[in-house]
């Protein structure tokens, strides 16, 4: 079992320490399922995602300007007052949506499922719902439900359907009070200056989402993933959130966005540096560019390259053991860009003429290279050794590429060996351990100038053999700080 869901299972374990043994039983054994739907969607390896919602409308533009920043967002970065958004809502009326076309265009690009925007940050909803009216049913001439369409597509075509679902609500009445927009700045000073994406989730909206969670987790069918985004929810709100999906469909498998580590899986930042997360289950949303909603003045690269590019990424992905998310914005008339049709189906050919590409990658955990030492020593450096990533889901960022280092050595002959380090420091001073086998010393490493140091570490016997040495820190202030060095080397120099 994987390392993130060992964490989960614990946890749950924990909590039924005063239950029956039926019910511990029943734990172990949707836990055993939740594995299993893992496993297999793993394997799916690659995802569409869809943005779509009253930003698309706007394509990035508000009152004749280009604003900069995330389309799907234009209502923060724009400053927009809920009643002039409220409007636009009243316009939205997407009469090229074709949820069929949809649904074609992922199969053709070898996809094997969709996560639909059905609320983003801006709290319009994209499906019907009882909890509110603003809803492309009942707000908009519009007048369908564009997700209960996608379901019925879904179901059609063989295509599994996944929901995202945004936490913070900047339309909901009983949310966080809000400031009014300072008209004497523009978002390129303050991003997020009257709406947030990370906001605190009141008891009001707390009720509210677990309504629209069961909403759609009713009225939809089967749906394959949850995938929440943003805010700030407490660990008991987490938690409320997890098991209203697990009660609802336990197959259903939860982002890790939920946050507080109540995820069946890690999502990496977006647009994320990909490394060997291989020993947890994660997945890669990216974008074709740097917007996830339709801008409509956004410099598109060529085709060619960008298809080779969105090859690259995927087979990166998948070979690291995670799964490729990639993104389209249809236009505010529902319509998908004949560029990122062109993208999605280049991608498609080359896996159609390729078809065991994806299904013939294996996995694997990184090995280290076993150091033999010179006349001196041993010289370590990133090169010859590891970079392991850390693991968290207690907030937003889940994953920190470069948290500790190790490596192999293989000692001749028992020898006592000075260690030292060279490094350039990310910080005015901070604690490492440097460890081998049983043998350990924890120096604070200064900063001085942020330029590169040498320090002596102390001296160490190696008895003949391999051995694994560790490089890490201390003490951390959260799970996911970085190692806080840039390392040159360590030297163990043979005394």
């Amino acid at each position: 079992m994987r390392k993130f869901n060992l964490i989960i299972l614990a946890l749950f374990l924990l909590a039924s320490c005063t239950n029956t043994s039926n019910e511990l039983d029943e734990t172990i054994e949707n836990e055993t399922d939740t594995q299993n739907e893992l496993v297999e969607w793993r394997n799916s390896h690659f995802g569409m995602f869809v943005h779509f919602g009253i930003y698309s409308e706007l394509g990035g533009v508000w009152q004749g300007k280009q604003i900069p920043f995330y389309a799907e967002q234009i209502m923060n970065h724009a400053r927009i007052p809920i009643a002039d958004y409220e409007e636009v809502a009243r316009q939205f009326n997407p009469t090229e949506w074709n949820a069929d076309t949809i649904v074609k265009l992922a199969k053709d690009a070898g996809m094997k499922y969709i996560v639909f925007t059905t609320k983003h940050h801006d709290g319009f909803c994209m499906f019907k719902t009882q909890t509110t009216d603003y809803n492309i049913v009942d707000f908009t001439p519009f007048g369908r439900d564009v997700l209960a369409e996608l379901a019925e597509a879904c179901k059609k075509y063989d295509m599994k359907l996944g929901l995202y679902y945004s936490l913070p609500d900047w339309h909901f009445p009983n949310g966080i009070a809000r400031m009014e927009p300072d008209t004497a700045t523009d978002c390129t000073e303050f991003v997020n200056q009257v709406y947030s994406p990370l906001e605190i989730i009141t008891p009001e909206l707390e009720d509210y989402i677990v309504n629209q969670l069961t909403e759609l987790l009713t009225n939809y069918g089967e749906i394959e993933t949850l995938w929440f985004d943003m805010g700030v929810p407490t660990a008991e709100q987490s938690q409320r959130f997890r098991e209203t999906v697990k009660s609802l469909q336990p197959q259903c498998l939860i982002s890790g966005r939920i946050m507080n580590n109540c995820g069946d899986y890690l999502t990496l930042p977006d647009n994320g540096d990909v490394v060997g997360y291989t020993d947890v289950f994660w997945d890669n949303p990216a974008s074709l560019y740097g917007s996830w909603g339709y801008k409509s003045w956004i410099t598109r690269p060529d085709i060619e390259q960008q298809t080779e590019r969105q090859l690259d990424r995927l087979f990166s992905t998948v070979s690291h053991g995670g799964v490729f998310l990639l993104n389209i914005g249809p236009k505010g008339d529902g319509s998908v860009l004949d560029y990122e049709k062109s993208v999605l189906r280049g991608i498609g050919s080359y896996l159609a003429v390729h078809p065991d590409t994806l299904n013939t990658i294996v996995i694997k955990q990184p090995e280290a290279e076993i150091i033999t030492e010179n006349a001196n020593g041993f010289i370590l450096s990133n090169e010859n050794g590891l970079t392991h990533a850390a693991f968290d889901a207690t907030t937003y960022l889940t994953t920190e590429a470069d948290s500790w280092k190790s490596w192999k050595i293989a000692v001749s002959e028992t020898a006592d060996y000075d260690v030292f380090i060279e490094y350039l420091p990310e910080n005015d001073a901070k604690k490492y351990v440097f460890r081998c086998d049983n043998q350990e010393f924890t120096r604070i490493l200064p900063g001085v100038d942020r330029m590169y140091q040498t320090a002596y570490i102390g001296k160490m016997q190696l008895t003949e053999g391999e051995h694994d040495f560790i490089l890490e820190q201390a003490e951390k202030n959260n799970p996911l700080e970085p190692i806080g060095l840039k390392l040159k080397r360590i030297v163990l120099r043979k005394i």
